[in-house]
């Protein structure tokens, strides 16, 4: 049985009208792995597929859908109700809701998040 996130990724790409392979173009994913995490198993070694933060990004970009309900999906809640908290938190000023989204759209590579850390170390 496909999960909920497997489902919600299915119904968005076909709502879309888009191809897996369109997907693929846009994402620079798979489409093979994309159709992978539509069925929540690799297909070759049949095991659950765990799709990293930056790939939700990329998705949720794709379908222009809330990164944070796909965390929610994919069980990855905490990192969901961190970005919540802070968004939705009243106290927090702008500036600061506007680093957490530049954050939550940045890719999920080493390189990236070290020349961030380096830049808010700097800061300190």
């Amino acid at each position: 049985m496909q999960n909920e996130l497997g489902k919600t990724l299915e119904a968005l790409r076909k709502a879309k009208k888009l191809s897996l392979r369109a997907v693929a173009d846009i994402t620079e994913l798979n489409f093979s792995y994309i159709r992978d995490l539509e069925l929540n198993v690799n297909r070759s070694s049949k095991k659950t597929v765990k799709p990293t933060t930056d790939t939700l990004q990329k998705l949720a970009t794709a379908y222009d859908y809330p990164l944070e309900n796909l965390l929610k999906l994919a069980g990855q809640v905490e990192v969901a109700n961190a970005f919540e908290k802070i968004l939705n938190d009243p106290d927090v000023n702008e500036k600061k809701k506007e680093a957490v989204r530049i954050l939550m759209e940045m890719d999920d590579n080493a390189e990236s998040l070290d020349r961030v850390i380096g830049i808010l170390n700097a800061l300190k």
